[in-house]
């Protein structure tokens, strides 16, 4: 029914698949891939009768529409969020942490210093334990640790090129005011983007800020 009935170009359903897979421009599960296609969030092959219910009908990238595939949850935990009621974004879930490991040497004998941002969800403190579960299940079954850190590579070039001007400014403290302010205006209030995720960690880092940057941003 749904291929026969909406998605194929040919029939008059069509037009409600493209207003679904139209009324987002990134991919709500995970605010990161632009929409491409529309996916069952209960799988149709488990559940035919829900395969033209539009609740059931959510705009997706195609790496999410390929990592959930027709995954069925046996528990309530094991349910991802569903975006249209399981809205999490006036409560703060998402964090990072830059690690930084003590300077090894190299096979040519210089001393190196490695370092990672590793992105994780953390529930308020008085959230139902069966929510957190979700939101934590959800942020492993879309790989969005991954998917995160893969984001940082540019940033942190761009970044820390800016920061030089800044360090030599006014120091330490600066790059740490001037990393907040980032975490402010790049993020528009949403409270579990990765970018505020990812500048608040690098704020609360005392390496990266007294010139850490520097060799961060040169990979």
């Amino acid at each position: 029914m749904y291929e026969r009935r909406m998605r194929d170009k040919e029939y008059p359903g069509r037009p409600v698949y493209d207003g679904i897979r139209n009324q987002r421009i990134k991919c709500p599960l995970c605010g990161i891939g632009a929409v491409r296609q529309v996916d069952h969030h209960l799988p149709k092959s488990v559940y035919p009768y829900l395969a033209v219910v539009p609740a059931n009908l959510l705009p997706v990238c195609s790496d999410c529409n390929f990592l959930k595939n027709d995954q069925i949850p046996i528990s309530l935990v094991e349910q991802t969020l569903h975006p249209y009621f399981d809205n999490i974004e006036n409560e703060r879930w998402l964090y990072a942490e830059l690690y930084v490991e003590a300077p090894a040497l190299t096979a040519n004998g210089a001393a190196a210093t490695s370092w990672r941002v590793r992105f994780f969800v953390r529930p308020p403190s008085e959230q139902d334990p069966h929510r957190a579960a979700r939101v934590a299940h959800h942020f492993k079954a879309f790989k969005l640790d991954k998917l995160y850190e893969e984001q940082t590579a540019d940033e942190l070039v761009t970044v820390g090129h800016a920061l030089a001007d800044v360090f030599d400014a006014g120091g330490s403290t600066d790059v740490r005011a001037y990393l907040l302010d980032l975490a402010r205006f790049r993020t528009n209030g949403r409270l579990n983007n990765w970018m505020l995720a990812l500048y608040e960690a690098l704020a609360a880092s005392d390496w990266y800020c007294s010139g850490g940057f520097r060799l961060v941003a040169s990979g």
